[in-house]
């Protein structure tokens, strides 16, 4: 059978996985607000509620942004003297970010389109960095810790929001049946949109490492996990990782 989706697998899914997200791109906002029920944002806020102290000047990465919703979440947060920089590599998504942005909201972040597995940033450029829902999408996730890494300062932080495969319960079953029965269903009616997305999404989270071989992938990127917190039975998971005070 012909596949109508990325397959999650595959080694050279990066070109499928962005044209996938450029053609659900104007719907995407409202689909992350339909089919997580608005907790999406809720767990965004939690993850930005683990940015560290940041110094006068210091700068805040946002990987895979999408259309932004982290950068421009975390922008007014930092107050003056901070910048956020945020990147996605599909620019379909990206240029929706700027007209999200709302000038009683501060400085707008600065938006661009890059690869999340080579950044044009020098070494211990940013004292924090941010990926939400997006690690699972990269060509080769264990190469885009090693890229946070290398682009964080001494004490900075990573801090990582993916899905993740519930722990066997019934909520793990009923989870499940949701994930790859209805939200199929609902996403491809919302988004218009002729390569199944939401096919794709359910398969590449069952595909994602489990927060254990995650933790061991973050340390093999040369950071210390300083927390796994799981929201909605496991279905959610928040990283906290640093890198090294060296």
């Amino acid at each position: 059978m012909t596949r109508t989706s990325p397959d999650p697998a595959a080694p050279d899914k990066g070109r499928e996985v962005r044209g996938m997200f450029a053609s659900i791109a104007p719907r995407y906002d409202l689909l992350n607000r339909v089919l997580s029920m608005g907790l999406d944002q809720r767990w965004r806020r939690e993850m930005l509620a683990r940015l560290p102290e940041l110094q006068p000047g210091e700068r805040v990465f946002d990987f895979c942004t999408g259309t932004g919703d982290v950068a421009l979440a975390m922008a007014p947060l930092l107050g003056e003297g901070h910048a956020v920089h945020a990147s996605d590599f599909c620019e379909a998504m990206v240029a929706r970010a700027p007209e999200k942005c709302r000038p009683e909201r501060g400085a707008p972040p600065h938006f661009l389109v890059s690869d999340a597995l080579a950044q044009p940033y020098p070494d211990r450029s940013f004292a924090a960095a941010t990926v939400a829902f997006g690690l699972r999408n990269v060509q080769d996730p264990p190469a885009a810790l090693r890229e946070a890494a290398r682009i964080l300062r001494p004490k900075g932080r990573l801090l990582i929001l993916e899905f993740s495969k519930p722990p066997r319960s019934w909520f793990s079953a009923f989870y499940r049946f949701y994930f790859f029965r209805i939200l199929p269903l609902v996403g491809r009616m919302l988004s218009g949109s002729e390569i199944d997305a939401y096919r794709y999404l359910p398969e590449s989270v069952w595909a994602f490492p489990t927060p254990e071989e995650l933790a061991r992938e973050l340390e093999s990127a040369g950071l210390s996990v300083l927390e796994q917190r799981p929201f909605l039975g496991g279905a959610v998971v928040l990283h906290v990782a640093e890198r090294p005070d060296t």
